[in-house]
């Protein structure tokens, strides 16, 4: 069985007791995300641009504990960033798992097998290894040779000493079924207790752009992937959300089903986008306008979103909100092989995925704004564009005094003197928060971490590298010191 029974029981009371109560929006996954610091820089994933200053913050144990008992989710996913970098990670682990709280540590497994001995095996605890497909799919995804190789000894070595281990698959354009397919039979040939699958997000400072997947594409490949399974493929996820991947059933994004905290606050509105903070878990439900967000909005920003961390808690949701959603999860249980001769033929005369090229940023670099002002009537302008800004500011208010450091949030969109900026100050690390009215001038004096040209630089030793068939994993570190 790839989910404990304990575990099973446990989510299945907290979502009853939750309707039972009448709440429409709870939460069912915390993803707590302690740094945002990673030992890789995957092409498809913007969360290490940010200034140094801020990518060596850390939230406490403490701070982490207080987050949970806040929303009060009975699982917690620790995302990142890469969790095993944090410095007290072995003690927000273990604070967790005192609280019986559902842990998944998710890890690239760099460093898992040289980490092991800070955590001890528990029924509570998962490592949940970042796997993007086969070798050669995986290793260009996260922009690293030899990253699959290390994450499989890592995969190893946890098994091998007792720890509850899943896999997390992120698909994109280039993925082929077949292949994914064989990919499923070696997760399964290591000893991991589930996977879990979910179409990548078109994060809008990834620099690589291209190889997301719309909404059709995503139902035919899922369709390919999960028809006709073989039986000793386990999978750790709601069974109806697999079905949702497969086109076979629609559901709506409940982004507070997996509310994020961070080094910031509490993420509005989802793990996938950053549109401001709140300080309480109560003030992002109550001040978080959900209309603007799910595919029913309109929002572009979420048009061929179907990522688990927007629906996965929507099916757990339908599926204990009537006898008909009960059933349709225990049918999606118990038969689980899906035939499906169309689908078959389709598999067996699909094309190989194309060879991987090179990654042309061309098309998705945006400009940085370094050492351009804002003063006098255009500040509201710069207001918007600094919380978009991946990049030390130098704020001069109109008292004379001068603060730098990282916007990471604002309230509104600078044309109302009742407004605010919250700023992380550079050298103090301390948070302040500016009004509106008090603003004279916006610089933009530090690097934009997300505009692209470095990433395009990097993007072509990689390449470079590959070619001449030596090794690139120095060339992230060197991406994160620059």
């Amino acid at each position: 069985m790839p989910v404990p029974l304990s575990q099973m029981w446990t989510v299945a009371t907290y979502v009853l007791k939750q309707k039972w109560k009448g709440r429409r929006q709870y939460p069912l996954v915390l993803m707590l995300e302690p740094l945002y610091r990673c030992n890789l820089a995957c092409a498809g994933c913007g969360k290490i641009q940010y200034p140094g200053h801020i990518l060596k913050r850390e939230l406490s144990p403490e701070e982490c504990f207080r987050a949970v008992e806040e929303c009060g989710a009975p699982v917690v996913a620790i995302p990142g960033g890469e969790p095993l970098l944090h410095s007290r990670i072995e003690e927000i682990v273990a604070g967790l798992v005192a609280r019986r709280k559902y842990v998944y540590l998710c890890t690239n497994a760099l460093l898992l097998k040289q980490k092991l001995h800070l955590f001890k095996p528990s029924k509570y605890l998962s490592f949940s290894v970042h796997m993007d497909g086969p070798k050669e799919q995986h290793d260009f995804s996260v922009c690293k040779e030899g990253g699959y190789e290390l994450a499989v000894e890592g995969i190893r070595a946890a098994v091998a000493k007792g720890f509850r281990v899943t896999t997390n698959t992120t698909l994109f354009e280039g993925a082929d079924a077949r292949s994914v397919r064989a990919f499923f039979d070696e997760m399964m040939e290591l000893g991991v207790e589930g996977m879990m699958l979910s179409p990548g997000y078109s994060y809008e400072k990834a620099p690589d752009q291209q190889h997301f997947l719309a909404k059709d594409r995503i139902r035919q490949l899922f369709r390919l992937i999960l028809s006709n399974r073989k039986p000793h493929w386990r999978f750790n996820m709601s069974p109806l959300y697999l079905e949702f991947l497969m086109g076979l059933r629609q559901t709506h994004c409940t982004p507070w089903g997996m509310p994020t905290y961070t080094i910031f606050g509490w993420q509005k509105p989802c793990y996938l986008m950053q549109d401001g903070y709140a300080d309480t878990f109560e003030e992002l439900l109550a001040s978080t306008r959900w209309e603007k967000y799910g595919t029913n909005s309109g929002n572009p920003k979420c048009a061929n979103c179907m990522v688990h961390s927007g629906y996965e808690a929507s099916t757990v949701d339908y599926a204990f909100g009537s006898w008909r959603g009960f059933w349709d999860m225990v049918k999606a249980t118990l038969f689980h092989r899906y035939p499906d001769a169309a689908a078959q033929k389709a598999l067996e005369t699909e094309k190989p995925a194309p060879k991987l090229v090179q990654i042309d940023l061309s098309k998705t670099t945006r400009e940085s704004l370094e050492g351009i002002r804002f003063a006098g009537a255009t500040v509201a302008e710069g207001i918007e564009k600094a919380f978009d800004y991946r990049g030390d500011l130098t704020l001069r208010l109109k008292n004379g005094q001068q603060l730098e450091g990282y916007v990471f949030d604002r309230d509104g969109d600078g044309s109302s003197s009742q407004g605010r900026l919250r700023m992380i100050l550079k050298t103090t690390g301390e948070r302040v928060s500016v009004p509106y009215a008090d603003l004279e001038e916006l610089c933009f004096t530090g690097r934009d971490m997300a505009a692209g040209k470095s990433w395009e630089a990097w993007v072509a030793k990689y390449l470079a590298k590959k070619a001449a068939g030596e090794p690139s994993a120095e060339l992230v570190a060197e991406t994160l010191d620059s």
